[in-house]
C-alpha cells in the first residue's frame, strides 16, 4: 500500500520558545510521539475507502556494541509499515555493500565504540565502503542517527563518518543528522517522526529492491518490559566480596530478586542500574556552591530541593565538558584556559582523576551558584553491567559482579558513582531502580555441541559465570574452555570455589589462569592464548565460538592482536589471511566482544 500524503506537517519546536533543554527535548519527544499517532490513525482511515497499492522498501541497518541501536532500528521499522514502507533491518555484519549501494531509501543508526571507532558489528561494512572500489550510492535517500556520549572526545564520530561518507559516494541526505547523547530516547524519536514521512515520499513506488542481506532474519527478541523511563525496582537479597584479605582489589558479587518485576533475561544481556549519588558527596558540592540542601531550584521543569536534584538527577561527580570549559574561563589559570585550545588528550591529561568538586576548589571556589552547576551538568545516567548469572539456575534473581572504583586524589576520597553506592550504602532488603538491557548477538550459542572460548580477567568473567550456568542448566554438549586473569591467585581467583567444581564435573573443559603480579614478569590473559595457541585455533577450526569481555582500551585490544597472531602462526597465514580469517569469525558472529 502506497503511502497517502498527509497535510500534517512534522512537529518542531520554534528557536526562541522559552524553555530549558531538558523541556524541549521531553516536549519533542511528546510531539514526535503524538505526530505518529495521528498518523497512524489518519493512514487506518484513508486504507478502508482507497485501493491497496505496493508498499515502498526501506532498509535500516544498525551498528551497534551494547543493543541500543538496534533497539532504534526495531521501532523504527515497526513505525515505517505506517508509512506505506516495508522495512529490513539488518546488523551491519549482515548487509551486502553491492546490493545495499541500490537501495533507494536507507536508514543508518550507529553507536561509537571506545576512541571513536566504528562497533564491533559495523567494521567490515565500513572497511567495505571507505574502499577505493566501493560503489555509488546514487540512487540512494538518507539519514543517519548516531548514538554517542559527550564524556568521550570523538562524540558520533561513527555516525558521523557514516553520513560523510554516504554525501561522498551520491547519496543524497533527506534528513541532516541527529547526534544522541546518553539520553537518546527522545532525539531518537523525533529523529523517527521528520525522516519516515520524508523518505516515504523519495524513490519509485515498486518492490523491486533486492533485499540487501545474506544472512537469515534473525528472531527478534522481546522488547523489555521496563526503561530508562519506567525502571522497576530490584530488591538486594545478597552481597558479599569476592577478593580475600590482601587484595588491593573490592570486586562484589550482588544478587537482586526479580521476584515483583516478573522480568527475564538471557545469559549474555546486561543490566541499566539507576543510582542515587553519595550523601557525602552531595554535601561537599552544597557547601562549595554556598548553597542550602532545602533550597528551591529549577530542574527539568520541576522546582525541587537542591538535596534531591543533586542526589537523583544530576551527574555531580563526572564533569560534563561544558561545565569544564567553564570552570576554566572562570578561574582565570592560564595554563588550563590554554588546554582548552591543545587537544582533546591534552585537556584530559591536566584533569585527570579530578572531580567536579577538585575542580570548584581548585580553580574557581566561590565563582558559582547551585543554578550555574545544574545548568551546565549532565543528567545522572544508568550504570551498565554484564549479568553473571542463568536465570536457568537462580530463578528470579539476577548477579552482578563489580569492582568498586575507590582512590585517593587533591586529598580527597574519590568514589564511583554506582559502584560505591552499592557497595557502602545499599543493604540487603534496599531496592535499586533497574531495566534490562537485550545483547542479541553476546549469547551462548543456538548449536548446543558447540565449544566455546571465553577470555574474561577480572570482572570480565561476570558473562561467563552466566554462560557456564546456563550451559550446565540446559546440558549443553560443546566444550568450554576459559581464560581468567587477575593480580594475585591467592587473594583475585574470583569465584574460585565455582570454577574448581565446574571444572572437576567436567563442565569446564579447560581453566587457563593468568596471575599478573605472582612472578617477576607479568603475564596476562593474551599471553595465555599465545601458549596455548595450537589448540586454541585447533578449537576454532571445529567451529568455536571465541568470546571477549573485559577493558575495551588495552585488553581487548591485545587479545584481538593475539588471536590474529595465534591464527596466523597456527593456520600457516600470511597477515591479509589471518585479517579474513577473524573477519569470517565476526560475520559469522563467532568473534563478539563485550568491553567497556
Amino acid at each position: 500500500m502506497e503511502h497517502i500524503k498527509s497535510n500534517k506537517k512534522v512537529p518542531f519546536l520554534p528557536q526562541d520558545i522559552p524553555f530549558n533543554d531538558d523541556q524541549r527535548q521531553w516536549l519533542g519527544g511528546f510531539l514526535a510521539g503524538l505526530h505518529t499517532r495521528l498518523l497512524v490513525k489518519e493512514e487506518h482511515v484513508s486504507t478502508t475507502s482507497a485501493p491497496q497499492q505496493q508498499v515502498k522498501p526501506i532498509t535500516i541497518i544498525y551498528g551497534s556494541q551494547t543493543g541500543n541501536a538496534e533497539g532504534v532500528a526495531e521501532e523504527a521499522a515497526e513505525i515505517a509499515k505506517n508509512h506505506g514502507l516495508s522495512p529490513v533491518v539488518l546488523d551491519m555484519d549482515d548487509a551486502e555493500l553491492t546490493q545495499l549501494s541500490q537501495a533507494e531509501r536507507l536508514l543508518v543508526i550507529t553507536s561509537t565504540y571506545g576512541e571513536g571507532e566504528m562497533p564491533d558489528n559495523a567494521q567490515a561494512l565500513w572497511d567495505d565502503i571507505t574502499s577505493d572500489t566501493a560503489p555509488r550510492f546514487d540512487k540512494t535517500y538518507f539519514s543517519v542517527l548516531a548514538l554517542g556520549d559527550t564524556n568521550y572526545d570523538d562524540f558520533c564520530l561513527a555516525g558521523i563518518q557514516w553520513d560523510e561518507r554516504l554525501e561522498a559516494l551520491g547519496a543524497t541526505r533527506i534528513a541532516d543528522r541527529v547526534d544522541c547523547d546518553v539520553a537518546f530516547e527522545s532525539p531518537a524519536q523525533e529523529w523517527i517522526a521528520e525522516t519516515l514521512p520524508t523518505i516515504a515520499q523519495k524513490g519509485s513506488n515498486g518492490q523491486s529492491e533486492v533485499i540487501p542481506t545474506s544472512a537469515p532474519v534473525a528472531t527478534k527478541k522481546a522488547k523489555p518490559k521496563f526503561t530508562r523511563e519506567n525502571p522497576f525496582e530490584a530488591e538486594l537479597i545478597n552481597a558479599y566480596t569476592l577478593n580475600k584479605p590482601g587484595s588491593g582489589k573490592e570486586t562484589c558479587h550482588y544478587e537482586f530478586s526479580l521476584l515483583d518485576s516478573k522480568e527475564v533475561y538471557d545469559a549474555g544481556d546486561a543490566i541499566n542500574l539507576i543510582p542515587v549519588n553519595r550523601a557525602d558527596l552531595v554535601e561537599e558540592l552544597i557547601a562549595l556552591l554556598g548553597a542550602r540542601p532545602e533550597q528551591q531550584e529549577q530542574h527539568d521543569g520541576h522546582t525541587l530541593e537542591l538535596q534531591t536534584i543533586f542526589s537523583e538527577h544530576l551527574e555531580i561527580r563526572i564533569p560534563s565538558k561544558e561545565f569544564v570549559a567553564e570552570v576554566a574561563a572562570r578561574s582565570g589559570d592560564a595554563q588550563f584556559i590554554a588546554k582548552l585550545e591543545e587537544d582533546a588528550q591534552a585537556l584530559n591529561d591536566f584533569i585527570w582523576g579530578l572531580d567536579c568538586v577538585d575542580l570548584l576548589r581548585k580553580y574557581a571556589p566561590n565563582a558559582f551558584t547551585a543554578s550555574d552547576f545544574i545548568r551546565l551538568s549532565k543528567p545522572l545516567a544508568p550504570r551498565a553491567y554484564s549479568i553473571s548469572s542463568s536465570i536457568k539456575k537462580h530463578d528470579n534473581q539476577v548477579h552482578l559482579t563489580i569492582a568498586s572504583v575507590r582512590y585517593e586524589q587533591e586529598n580527597r576520597a574519590h568514589n564511583g558513582v554506582c559502584s560505591t553506592f552499592l557497595a557502602d550504602v545499599c543493604k540487603p532488603g534496599d531496592k535499586v531502580k533497574c531495566y534490562f538491557a537485550p545483547n542479541k548477538h553476546f549469547s551462548v550459542p543456538e548449536d548446543q555441541s558447540a565449544p566455546i572460548i571465553m577470555v574474561g580477567p577480572g570482572t570480565g568473567i561476570a558473562p561467563f559465570r552466566g554462560f557456564l550456568e546456563e550451559r550446565a542448566a540446559t546440558e549443553a554438549s560443546g566444550d568450554n574452555w576459559l581464560f581468567f586473569g587477575d593480580r594475585q591467585k591467592s587473594c583475585d581467583f574470583l569465584y574460585q570455589e565455582e570454577l574448581e567444581q565446574m571444572q572437576q564435573s567436567g563442565l569446564l573443559t579447560r581453566l587457563d589462569l593468568a596471575f599478573s603480579r605472582d612472578q617477576a614478569q607479568k603475564v596476562y590473559v593474551q599471553d595465555k592464548m599465545q601458549e596455548q595457541g595450537a589448540e586454541l585455533f585447533s578449537w576454532l577450526e571445529r567451529g568455536a565460538y571465541f568470546y571477549v569481555c573485559g577493558d575495551a582500551f588495552r585488553m581487548a585490544k591485545d587479545v584481538d592482536k593475539a588471536l590474529h597472531d595465534v591464527i596466523a602462526k597456527h593456520g600457516s597465514f600470511d597477515e591479509a589471511e589471518a585479517q579474513a580469517y577473524v573477519a569470517s569469525l565476526k560475520k559469522q558472529k563467532r568473534y563478539v566482544r563485550d568491553v567497556y
